[in-house]
């Protein structure tokens, strides 16, 4: 019976261990922004089937993410449209707002615009009752998001005011992340506004947030954006370095994405300097990873490039070819329906926000109704109350200004008599000087003055400024202030008003 409990107790304990295992594996995974590292990590689940509740979520979850980080859209969307369907049959609220959200990065990276808009509008509608925090930095999020496809249609104007909007919103919530990602947002807009100054200066908040983040794979677009207004500068060699180092963050990430728009970036600099042999191997390069990874508008980026190539070096054949290759890809993206789709989306946006708000103000309305019944059985007993207060108060300051009136002029007396004994004091330096006694003055003090220090004070109270003591005493401006710190020091007094007091008293 002994072995047996011993063994029950055995088994007991390592499955506790391995749950806390798989608990570990699966945060940690959820939580790393290398994609690779996140699926080695999700690939260690033995029978992720068995798992449940929000570990499940962010298994699913974080798969898909990994495999869209990656350029494996249709690995992407299955896991990501089960962790939806597993979110729907829990009541999960977070993971189905994140989970269409992913999908709605994932078809915009594609150009996939309305698609794109479908997914942050679900994501929206989901997220819009909650009003956690979570929540509105969800929210905030998406609409940052839904700014980015302004952004690939090239209509910066929307796309700069979805960041500001952002942005506003993020330093509300203050959250650090989305602080970061919306300065980042507005120093990418505002470079392709060729508003260059703005954008370092956005860039480089967005840098020191993300510094203190540790976030290392969105760096790549500080140096990126870096690199694109040095360009436009015509800072070739300094376009490079950056887009260089942009490129490191972006292959240290695993991003697929990220390393295709990096390396495109890097060709076209090449391409500006007049390197054409890099030019040539570098967008090569960008263009076989945005093609396996399906990144279309890469692609795009990638063809037009070529075409300029070609026709710089007048090989006419090949510039027809990328020209076509350009235009297929272009087409293919339906930028003119997802516009339309972009105006419905911010009108019922707008439309939603303002029957939120009608329907506040109403509610609102009906309790301040309500509240004014309540309040006009108080308000009779309360007018009784008040002019009982106000009674008591003109007694009270009535009284409270007589006893200021004979304080005043008790005061007045006390100063006459003290304006008098200056003026007697005053009638001459020699007076003055009789007064003050070196040996007398020194009798009345713990620590006796120098005679350096008495002859400063006598200046200092015969009226004399710092710079006049200095004269008349061959010393420094410094040194006539050491001894007049030190005497008032000794005399415990803190400056020469004090000082002069003290002498009206014990003269």
């Amino acid at each position: 019976m002994k072995s047996i409990a011993l063994l029950l107790m055995i088994t007991l304990g390592v499955q506790a261990y391995a749950q806390d295992s798989l608990i570990f594996i699966i945060e940690k995974a959820y939580e790393e922004p290398n994609p690779n590292i996140s699926l080695e990590l999700l690939n260690r689940i033995p029978r992720p089937e068995l798992l449940v509740d929000d570990l499940n979520n962010k298994y699913l979850f974080s798969k898909g993410v990994a495999f869209g980080k990656l350029g494996n859209a249709d690995s992407s969307l299955h896991y990501l449209d089960r962790c939806i369907e597993y979110a729907e049959s829990t009541s999960n609220d977070y993971f189905l707002v994140r989970a269409h959200n992913s999908k709605g990065v994932l078809f915009r990276i594609q150009g996939r615009h309305e698609e794109s808009l479908d997914a942050f509008q679900k994501a929206l509608s989901i997220a819009e009752p909650n009003t956690s925090k979570e929540f509105e930095v969800m929210k905030t999020e998406i609409l940052g998001n839904i700014g980015g496809i302004f952004y690939q249609l090239k209509k910066y104007d929307r796309a700069l005011s979805y960041a500001k909007l952002n942005l506003q919103k993020a330093y509300v919530l203050a959250d650090t992340s989305e602080i970061a990602y919306g300065n980042l947002r507005m120093a990418i807009v505002y470079q392709s506004l060729d508003s260059l100054k703005k954008s370092l200066a956005y860039n480089k908040k967005a840098s020191a947030y993300l510094e203190i983040l540790n976030d290392y794979t969105t760096l790549v677009y500080v140096e990126n954006t870096l690199g694109a207004i040095q360009k436009k500068q015509n800072k070739l060699d300094s376009s490079v370095y950056h887009q260089k180092r942009a490129l490191d963050f972006a292959v240290k990430s695993g991003e697929n994405e990220s390393i295709a728009h990096t390396t495109l970036a890097l060709a076209e600099s090449y391409f500006e300097q007049r390197k054409i042999a890099e030019a040539i191997k570098t967008v090569n390069s960008g263009l076989d990873i945005a093609v396996k990874g399906n990144f279309p508008i890469h692609t795009k980026n990638a063809h037009d490039l070529l075409y300029r190539i070609a026709l710089q070096q007048k090989d006419f054949k090949k510039a027809l070819e990328e020209r076509n290759a350009y235009l297929v890809v272009s087409d293919s993206l339906n930028t003119a329906e997802a516009q339309e789709r972009l105006a419905e989306v911010e009108t019922k946006y707008e439309t939603a926000k303002k029957e939120a708000e009608i329907t506040r103000l109403s509610l609102e309305n009906e309790l301040h109704q309500s509240n004014l019944d309540r309040s006009k059985n108080i308000q009779i007993g309360l007018v009784v109350i008040g002019v009982l207060i106000i009674i008591l108060l003109v007694v009270f300051f009535t009284l409270r200004h007589k006893k200021q009136q004979i304080e005043k002029e008790a005061q007045e007396l006390q100063m006459e008599a003290l304006k008098k004994r200056f003026m007697e004091l005053h009638a001459s330096p020699a007076e003055l000087a009789v007064a003050l006694e070196f040996n007398e003055l020194n009798g009345k003090l713990n620590t006796q003055l120098t005679e350096r220090e008495f002859e400063a004070l006598k200046l200092s109270l015969e009226g004399k400024t710092n710079t006049e003591i200095a004269d008349q005493l061959f010393i420094s401006v410094s040194t006539v202030k050491f001894h007049l710190r030190n005497t008032y020091s000794k005399m415990g007094v803190g400056n020469r008003k004090e000082a002069f007091q003290l002498m009206l008293k014990t003269s």
